[in-house]
């Protein structure tokens, strides 16, 4: 289970999340359910670098019709792809000349993966129904109330639940000392050995 602790201060909810072992949860996604729809700002953009072989962010939030937009800061070619059902898209092998983008039109949450190296992995998550706030490295966000009150309860989505929205679990909010604290029951996968791509075949390399 993960510890959430909420401080309130100004219109903004201050959140943390702990792991079982103490640990911070970073890449976690705090979802409130909005109260009316956003008013859709034509032309919004978002970035997924590649930096060190890796995504960065690793967990994006983005609005429906939103153009996301790949740089590659690497010094080698990558070549991006998805198959969720939310967007089905590739990127053939490009370098860091080139910053393809692809418009996420339609809400879901969007698996990123590289076809060169396997261990890139990263989530976009679209929806017009939620103000998203995505944990930092210290397991750390600041949700928006703009002069709400704190929600009673917010959704929590992590990647270890998998790739459906579907799957965030609701957390109710409970005074404690003057704080807010909550538990989501989460815990990483176990991990499996994974059989290396065909162009992962054909390059003679498992992107170590």
């Amino acid at each position: 289970m993960a510890s959430v602790v909420q401080n309130v201060v100004a219109d903004t909810v201050t959140v943390e999340v702990v792991a079982a072992d103490g640990q911070p949860l970073a890449n976690a996604a705090l979802l409130i359910e909005r109260e009316k729809p956003s008013v859709k700002v034509p032309g919004q953009s978002a970035v997924v670098d590649q930096v060190d072989k890796q995504f960065t962010p690793t967990v994006s939030a983005v609005e429906p019709g939103t153009d996301v937009v790949f740089p590659n800061s690497d010094n080698i070619r990558h070549h991006v792809y998805s198959f969720s059902e939310a967007k089905n898209f590739e990127l053939k092998l490009y370098s860091d000349k080139e910053k393809p983008s692809v418009n996420f039109d339609k809400a879901g949450i969007v698996t990123l993966g590289c076809n060169i190296h396997d261990q890139m992995v990263a989530y976009v998550l679209v929806s017009d129904e939620y103000d998203v706030a995505v944990t930092n490295e210290q397991g750390i966000a600041e949700l928006n109330l703009e002069e709400r009150e704190p929600p009673a309860e917010i959704k929590v989505w992590h990647y270890w639940m998998g790739d459906e929205l579907s799957k965030a679990q609701s957390v109710q909010l409970a005074s404690d000392s003057g704080k807010l604290t909550a538990q989501v029951q989460v815990s990483p996968p176990v991990q499996k050995d994974k059989e290396p791509s065909r162009l992962e075949q054909r390059f003679n390399r498992r992107g170590n």
